[in-house]
């Protein structure tokens, strides 16, 4: 069975009123006759033109009279021409062009609405006559669209009118008090919680509202009642309202977070359930919906969302000033490479994995040649840029995973995991060639060598440095500018140099 609304039903009746009381008044002749109007205009029109013609044909003035109708058949789209003839005389006083085409030639002397006779008298003696063509008249019951007019006219009426007052009834049944439907003991029930609660009817529109609610929204009960509830300017996580899908499924929804945006600014966070209202038969018939405010503990809540990211952001410029301050402590400030410390540590940790492991493990040292010389001679400014550019000249060469440190003064080590001494002394070459091949800021700079390799039977990783300086000392007593890898042999010739 269709389920039509008493809006619905109050439209249909007011249509059907409309019409009955068009329809009344048309029998009583009381709705205007747009033929007879017609009629009386044209009427109006003959006795005017005959009364000025009679002027002019009374005087025999022909150009007048002739001017007076030429004038009224272009003035008035309706008339189509005119003419006068005197009694008696066919030949007429004054023609208009076609009349004499348009006025039939069996006309009786009676005017009908096309045809018009005016006689032409004066004081009781007939002298002419005034003939007259009009239009036809226009069909008050003319088609439109195959349809009469007076069809298509109750037509709009019934449609416009059930249209305009379905929105009228609807939109005042809606405001007419809803609130009177809930009883008084369920409204005092509702207000003493401590919760928000207002009801909606199934087209979601405000029903009743608690003090409560009100309280919280910050308006009056007359400025809610009737509207939608989703027209109230609220802010939640799921696009769809809670009490609408409340409607939509017939089960309650629990703890949906919404925010609502109030007209000043400010904004009320509610934690909101709904619970469909069902009538005997099962059917939904609105919802309740109970609003918990929340504000303040959101408040705190972002607060806390805040410190905590405050202090992850601490932690974080904490750890990097640690890093920093770690990179300090382990690297030489002129020239970013490790400090000796860190090279003693480094230098434990390779030494325990290649003993361990059996791997190869060698070290090169490197001294710049004459360097007290370039300070005294280009002052110690240049100094710092010569050893500058000497390590970074010597980090081009290395491989990834060497460890470049500043081992005192304008001295340096370079440790090589896995690497033997062929290889090492290689890579001490091309260091020595790369520093020697381009002078430093107009300063000739050249580097001694001495390559270490880690000896099956060492004791302390110090014995692979001590090799090394004795291979860097071979180097210097040799001629400077040159690689040398030490073999137990080289302390003797050491002896010879001192």
């Amino acid at each position: 069975m269709i389920n039509i609304t008493p809006a619905v039903r109050l439209s249909f009746g007011l249509v059907v009123l409309t019409v009955s009381i068009l329809l009344f008044a048309d029998a009583l002749g009381l709705t205007p006759d747009a033929k007879q109007k017609q009629i009386e205009g044209r009427q109006n029109l003959s006795q005017a033109l005959a009364f000025q013609t009679l002027v002019g044909y009374s005087r025999s003035d022909r150009a007048l009279v002739e001017q007076l109708l030429q004038h009224a058949v272009q003035a008035t789209p309706e008339l189509k021409s005119a003419a006068v003839y005197p009694t008696g005389n066919r030949d007429p006083f004054v023609v208009t062009a076609q009349h004499q085409s348009l006025w039939p030639a069996d006309f009786n002397g009676r005017s009908t609405p096309e045809y018009v006779n005016v006689p032409l008298t004066l004081g009781e003696r007939k002298v002419g006559e005034l003939q007259l063509v009009y239009q036809p008249l226009v069909q008050a019951d003319a088609s439109y669209w195959g349809l009469p007019r007076t069809v298509l006219l109750g037509g709009f009426i019934v449609l416009a009118g059930f249209v305009s007052y379905r929105l009228f009834i609807g939109r005042a049944l809606r405001h007419l008090d809803p609130s009177a439907v809930v009883p008084a003991r369920v409204r005092n029930a509702l207000n003493v919680l401590a919760e928000g609660v207002f009801i909606l009817d199934r087209r979601e529109h405000i029903v009743l509202v608690n003090t409560i609610l009100l309280q919280r929204l910050g308006v009056s009960e007359k400025q809610l009642l009737g509207r939608k509830a989703g027209q109230l300017q609220w802010r939640g996580q799921s696009e769809q309202l809670p009490w609408s899908q409340a409607l939509q499924s017939g089960d309650k929804v629990v703890a949906q977070r919404l925010t609502l945006v109030q007209g000043n600014g400010n904004t009320t966070v509610f934690n909101v359930n709904a619970v469909p209202i069902m009538d005997g038969k099962g059917a939904t018939q609105g919802v309740i919906a109970s609003f918990d405010d929340v504000s303040e503990l959101e408040h705190k809540n972002q607060q806390l969302e805040q410190m905590l990211v405050e202090l992850a952001r601490s932690q974080s410029a904490i750890e990097e000033k640690n890093r920093e301050l770690e990179h300090m402590a382990a690297h030489d400030a002129l020239t970013n490479c490790l400090n000796r410390r860190a090279l003693r540590e480094q230098l434990e940790r390779l030494f325990t994995a290649a003993t361990t492991k059996r791997t190869p493990l060698c070290c090169i040292m490197l001294d710049i040649d004459h360097f007290k010389r370039i300070n005294d001679t280009y002052g110690h400014s240049q100094g710092d840029t010569v050893i500058q550019q000497v390590a970074e000249r010597v980090r081009q060469q290395v491989r990834q995973g060497d460890l470049l440190a500043r081992f005192g003064g304008e001295e340096f080590c370079i440790l090589l995991p896995d690497s033997d001494s062929e290889q090492s002394a290689k890579i001490a070459e091309r260091c020595r060639e790369l520093i020697a091949a381009e002078p430093i800021e107009g300063v000739n700079v050249s580097c001694s060598f001495g390559v270490a390799f880690l000896m099956p039977d060492a004791d302390s990783p110090n014995d692979l440095i001590q090799h090394a300086d004795e291979a860097l000392y071979y180097s210097k007593q040799g001629g400077r500018n040159r690689v040398t890898v030490w073999n137990p042999g080289i302390r003797h010739k050491m002896k010879a140099f001192d």
